[in-house]
């Protein structure tokens, strides 16, 4: 055992907002949450007062059943305002001139708060856009490198977004802490602060980690507990402590090619006990169930006792990243990232946002190296199942597919947006398969849709 440095484990947040984060994450937690990967193509970013509204000035209004029925060619939507008049749907869109902020275009119209909640809840992010806002995220955060995969800007969360941008700003501390872990830890410690309260401690964000929806999550505070889990009957069965999902994805071919194109015969094993070189523990995968559960799965278990090691070998190939990448030499820098996201998500410091973080740190050394970062992806899942030599090849196959630079950011992010089209059309038609060699036949009939699913089509036997 190798202690933590005391700065893993000082007070870092102030209790009262701690306290009204938990809260806040109970309540908010409390509603239905099918979809934590933002992966149904809808609004989510929030209308603000402040905001400098447009629309797509192609709209065409009628009287619907239920309200007003509104129609764009521009947006290629169909759709119907309940509990909102024709007239009055005409008449917010007729003030959005381009100039007027929410609040001033809600003062220039005669409707009620009820009739302007309805109207943005349908219409805002489909036929009304705040570009201003949109973009000054996207210089802070770009938005394809904070989300799996790219999509409308306005699908992403906008507390996300805020919290992200102060992220992105602060990030940057971690290549000036390098020195000794211990300020480098609390450099870790402050980003997982500002992921889940933001710079100001007032704009909270729910992770999908069920954890965070219970109140559980201490903003900043490193989580130590270890996996208990005891066999009960023929089964395992967790008793407490950190578990995460480590199921196989993809499918049975997607997960055969996996294993054959990356090198790793392992890959996607029920159970799996990740040992370095060095005999330090990385974590394992077991096939157990919580009480709650249906039925068994493979978990994988977070290393613990979490000690001074695991934080020195993040902080160790991080700052081996930031010098490649300082001196031009991006093919160690690829390496030395995924070394340290592989070890990030194995580690798993947080109770919450922990992906998030090692990819806005990822990205901010890719951006220096190459030129721009890259999607999330399911490079967290990825990080779970593969050793780390097939990891470190998946990672640049991932690099090597989604990271585009320079160019017109529009431009940029729809032709992101295309190759996710793609990436998800070669997973469907995989899935399809009949058999192992259609599955192989596939993969080098569409190499580069391949490599968007992280496959190396190169490594196919002959």
């Amino acid at each position: 055992m190798h202690d933590l440095p005391e700065e893993a484990t000082a007070p870092l947040v102030d209790s009262s907002v701690a306290a009204r984060w938990a809260e806040w994450a109970v309540s908010a937690g409390s509603g239905s949450r099918p979809d934590p990967y933002y992966s149904e193509a809808r609004a989510r970013f929030e209308i603000r007062e402040h905001d400098v509204l447009r629309s797509t000035g192609d709209v065409v209004v009628r009287p619907a059943a239920c309200g007003a029925s509104m129609a764009s060619e521009r947006a290629r939507v169909r759709f119907e305002v309940c509990g909102v008049s024709s007239g009055e749907a005409s008449a917010i869109l007729a003030a959005i001139d381009g100039v007027r902020t929410t609040s001033e275009v809600v003062a220039s119209v005669r409707v009620s708060d009820d009739v302007c909640r309805s109207f943005w809840q349908r219409t805002f992010g489909t036929v009304v856009f705040a570009p201003e806002a949109v973009s000054g995220l996207d210089k802070r955060a770009p938005a394809a490198e904070i989300v799996r995969y790219p999509g409308s800007p306005y699908e992403i969360v906008r507390e996300y977004w805020d919290n992200m941008a102060d992220v992105a700003d602060r990030v940057e501390a971690a290549a000036s802490d390098l020195d000794g872990p211990s300020g480098f830890v609390r450099v870790l410690r402050e980003l997982n602060v500002l992921a889940l309260t933001g710079a100001d401690g007032r704009s909270f964000y729910l992770p999908a980690s069920p954890i965070a929806a219970k109140g559980r999550v201490k903003p900043g505070e490193l989580w130590t507990d270890e996996s208990v889990v005891e066999p009960v009957g023929t089964e395992l069965r967790f008793v407490s402590g950190p578990r995460v999902n480590a199921s196989p994805i993809g499918g049975a071919a997607y997960q055969r090619l996996l294993s054959t194109t990356l090198a790793d015969p392992e890959a996607g094993a029920a159970t799996r006990d990740l040992t370095d070189a060095t005999g330090l523990a990385w974590g394992r995968i077991v096939v157990a169930r919580a009480a709650a559960d249906e039925r068994a799965a493979p978990w994988f278990c977070p290393p613990r006792p979490l000690d001074a090691r695991h934080l020195e070998s993040l902080r160790t190939a991080f700052a081996a990243a930031c010098a490649a990448a300082t001196r031009g030499d991006g093919g160690t820098a690829l390496r030395e990232l995924a070394a340290f996201h592989q070890r990030f998500i194995r580690i798993h410091p947080f109770r919450a946002g922990n992906q998030c973080l090692a990819m806005s740190l990822v990205n901010s050394v890719l951006r220096k190296s190459h030129g721009a970062g890259i999607p999330h992806l399911v490079l967290d899942h990825l990080a779970l199942q593969l050793s780390p030599d097939a990891y470190a090849r998946a990672f640049a196959v991932a690099v090597a597919g989604w990271l585009i630079a320079g160019g017109n950011p529009v431009e940029k992010h729809l032709e992101l947006i295309a190759r996710k089209v793609r990436c998800f059309d070669f997973l469907r038609t995989l899935g399809e398969t009949a058999n192992a060699d259609a599955a192989v036949s596939l993969t080098r009939a569409r190499p580069d849709d391949a490599r968007l699913a992280l496959l190396d089509p190169a490594r196919l036997p002959l």
